[in-house]
């Protein structure tokens, strides 16, 4: 249910889409969570790279590549539209892909 002032995340899922809304200044790391989503996390600082996702963030949609990211997932990853969702912070719609079995990633190289 959209409420006022939220914004919309669209989640694919395979070709299963869902859209969640999460409030301005949202992690979505904790937005995936709280909607039950198959997001795999561990350390929720970035240090392990496990929340990495594939996203698609129009400009001004979300925090910058944070300096974690950067050093984690390096300047390649981050050009191929991977991001941690442990680092980024919501501000305008956006889309994530999170593949069929439930993992954040199915690049395992980054």
């Amino acid at each position: 249910m959209e409420k006022k002032d939220s914004i919309a995340v669209t989640v694919w899922e395979g070709t299963r889409q869902q859209v969640i809304y999460l409030t301005p200044g949202d992690n979505l790391l904790m937005g995936l969570v709280r909607a039950k989503l198959p997001i795999d996390f561990f350390c929720t600082t970035g240090k392990c790279r496990t929340c990495a996702l594939r996203m698609q963030i129009p400009e001004g949609s979300a925090s910058g590549a944070s300096a974690t990211e950067q050093y984690r997932l390096g300047q390649d990853a981050l050009g191929k539209g991977f991001r941690l969702a442990c680092q980024v912070y919501v501000s305008g719609p956006l889309s994530v892909y999170l593949d069929a079995s439930g993992s954040a990633c199915t690049d395992r190289n980054l």
